[in-house]
């Protein structure tokens, strides 16, 4: 008798400590038109209760005595209407007064300079959030007008790294300048070398992903100094926040981006879903304007190919890492010189 009292007491002391655990909680942002929002959540293990929604312009400062709205946990969404900043909104979401999310709108809207994203939000494998506002991802920022510069102002952007090449960055100079600029030219053929040989048929569809995944994997095996010099940018609490941008953000900062992610312990899944979300951004402003692409579909496919990024492509890569050092920490410590220690460091500057 005493054995099953003791079991008793051990499991209600067991399922006690299991219950105080926080539960896995996911939560997006979706813009419905400019400043309307509609903010959904996923829990598990599911709860019931109330979840109260607060606004800010400042992703780490809430006024959590006035909520802008509420909602039945188990309804799973909210639509948040007429927000009251005048500036970019964060949203703070606190469930039965015990747990509490960040999120944000990940892509933000521009005139011209497309791809600029908020790589904020994303979750690590202890549950952690990469901190909203501090690091941000876009194409060139030639193509930024007056309007997209008060964009970026308005985002308090402290530090630009630019990956382009000093032809790129001479051809087509930023029309936006932050407080300071790094440049890290990374090395790697731009995508505009295939163009010839698409209009000539010799390269396909199927090509031009084999050779997406070769540009991809080059960028990561052939730039270790200039990433090294961007974690030791990183490394730095006073430059953010950062912005990460090339020419379209589809190769050179995502690559870049994706690294930032991976060094942060997201897992692959969000650091691949982060990299297809340049499809919905990519300019087709820039396109060939050849009559034979707009009249060949063979040749169009192949155009659309070549400017669209693959999920194979990312995978390939990273893939070819973990083959050739076993694991991403390796390849941390031994190229890019990234300690553990370092690594902590850039956790907490930029988790939460």
């Amino acid at each position: 008798m005493l054995r099953n009292v003791a079991l008793s007491v051990l499991s209600v002391l067991f399922f006690s400590q299991c219950s105080q655990e926080k539960p896995d909680i996911r939560v997006v942002c979706e813009t419905v038109p400019p400043g309307n929002y509609v903010i959904k959540w996923e829990i598990f293990p599911p709860m019931d209760g109330i979840v109260k929604i607060y606004e800010s312009s400042v992703p780490d400062s809430f006024n959590l005595s006035s909520p802008i709205a509420e909602a039945e946990i188990s309804k799973g969404f909210k639509d948040i209407f007429f927000v009251q900043t005048a500036k970019r909104s964060y949203f703070k979401l606190i469930f039965n007064k015990k747990y509490s999310v960040i999120t944000g709108e990940r892509v933000i809207p521009t005139q011209y300079l497309f791809n600029l994203r908020d790589l904020g939000g994303y979750y690590t494998a202890n549950g952690k959030q990469v901190q909203w506002g501090k690091l941000y991802h876009s194409s060139s920022l030639a193509n930024a007008t007056l309007e997209d510069g008060k964009v970026l102002n308005n985002l308090g952007i402290r530090t630009v790294i630019d990956f382009r090449t000093e032809k790129e960055r001479f051809d087509s100079p930023p029309k936006y300048i932050a407080p300071q600029t790094f440049n890290f030219p990374l090395r790697g053929n731009p995508y505009n070398v295939f163009v010839s040989s698409i209009l000539s048929k010799k390269m396909k569809a199927g090509d031009v992903k084999v050779k997406a995944q070769d540009i991809f994997s080059f960028l990561l095996e052939n730039n270790p100094d200039y990433y090294i010099k961007m974690f030791d940018v990183l490394l730095n609490d006073d430059n953010y926040p950062v912005l990460v941008y090339c020419s379209s953000g589809r190769d050179r900062s995502a690559v870049a981006s994706a690294l930032i992610l991976a060094a942060l312990d997201v897992d692959s899944d969000q650091i691949v879903n982060d990299y297809m979300l340049n499809n919905e951004q990519i300019d087709l402003f820039n396109l060939p304007k050849e009559n034979i692409y707009l009249q060949d579909p063979d040749i169009q496919e192949t155009f659309t190919a070549l400017y669209r990024v693959h999920k194979g492509t990312i995978i390939y890569s990273f893939d070819r890492l973990l083959k050739d050092y076993g694991t991403l920490d390796n390849y941390f410590n031994a190229v890019l010189k990234l300690t553990a220690k370092k690594r902590e460091k850039l956790k907490e500057i930029m988790l939460y």
